[in-house]
């Protein structure tokens, strides 16, 4: 392929060879020297144009290679960010070693698409329905500011400290703003439609005691989607995903799982028993790795059904999920 700076290269070889052959004579006279003068001028600014053009198109050329190493670079990083763990085998290992049943799923924040691991895909929500309901009562009351100083610190309660009486009050005040469980579940499902799931349903029906809105189905890659979305600025508003985000930043209810991954964290967690008494934990989250996240959803059913042995399983789960995060993390992108 000819290089763009041949054309101007060889206009400025032609005009230096007439260059090299003027001169005045002895023999001839004051016009004839004027003139020629006049010429040498002409060609010398003629010449200067050609060198200042010269050099504007090789620092245009020096840009566009510049442009097009750095694109290279973000592609190859794309094309292999998530090959580590693609290609790691060491969640199957991971299963093989904890016994019962494990699942998680990770990715970067926003549409690019997440990886999913083990053989546990999908279980109650329990309490990492709680984010969802805060975002959609914020909605209600027009973000942080139209909170009411109960809403405030219900809200609190049920993000820090995983305070099921203060979820219930926040579920409470979109059964009467929505005309009772019907809507209000309908109104928590709209807040997992903007993030793009259009399968997972908001349950409306509860268990020995349990929330209804605590038995939804949530499964971890929706789950990991919804998340991904949040963290992206792709629903709510700036104001309310501060204020919830910022709350999960400080969760003091579970320090299992991500609460035990070894890299700055924002998460929820959730557990309870299954209809056969065995233990379900699960956890969403953002991981940081400097200024990039990665985003990642856990679950764990030990096969002795304890809470403890599910805590401890998930606490795994989180370190291996953050000894793949730097290979995942990115900065926030597109919806």
């Amino acid at each position: 392929m000819k290089s763009p700076l041949l054309p101007i290269t060889l206009l400025v070889l032609v005009l230096l060879v007439p260059i090299a052959g003027c001169g005045g004579s002895a023999d001839k006279g004051p016009s004839a020297t004027t003139a020629s003068a006049a010429r040498q001028r002409a060609l010398d600014r003629k010449l200067r144009r050609l060198r200042g053009k010269l050099q504007a198109r090789r620092a245009a050329l020096k840009t566009r290679r510049r442009r097009e190493e750095r694109q290279a670079q973000h592609q190859r990083a794309a094309a292999t960010a998530v090959e580590p763990v693609a290609q790691a085998n060491g969640f199957a290992t991971l299963e093989a070693e904890l016994g019962g049943e494990i699942g998680a799923a990770i990715g970067p924040p926003g549409a690019a698409p997440a990886q999913t691991f083990g053989s546990l895909e999908s279980g109650s929500a329990w309490s990492t329905s709680k984010v969802p309901i805060s975002l959609r009562l914020l909605e209600d009351v027009g973000g942080p500011s139209g909170l009411s100083s109960a809403q405030v610190d219900e809200m609190r309660r049920a993000l820090t400290l995983s305070d099921n009486e203060a979820a219930a009050a926040l579920f409470a005040d979109l059964e009467r703003s929505h005309g009772g469980i019907g809507g209000a579940s309908e109104a928590v499902g709209g807040v997992l439609r903007e993030a793009g799931d259009s399968t997972t349903q908001i349950s409306t029906e509860g268990r020995d005691g349990f929330s209804t809105y605590g038995q939804t189905d949530w499964s971890l890659a929706n789950q990991e989607l919804f998340m991904s979305r949040l963290a992206a600025g792709c629903i709510s508003t700036p104001a309310s995903r501060r204020y919830v985000l910022g709350l999960m930043g400080e969760v003091s209810s579970d320090t299992w799982g991500l609460g035990s991954a070894g890299l700055p964290a924002r998460w929820k967690g959730g557990w309870g028993p299954g209809v056969d008494g065995a233990y379900l934990a699960r956890q969403m989250g953002i991981l940081y790795v400097g200024n990039r996240q990665a985003v990642v959803t856990l679950a764990a059913i030990p096969a002795d059904g304890q809470f403890e042995t599910a805590e401890a399983m998930a606490t795994s789960i989180a370190q291996w999920l953050a000894r793949q995060a730097p290979a995942v993390a990115a900065a926030p992108s597109g919806c």
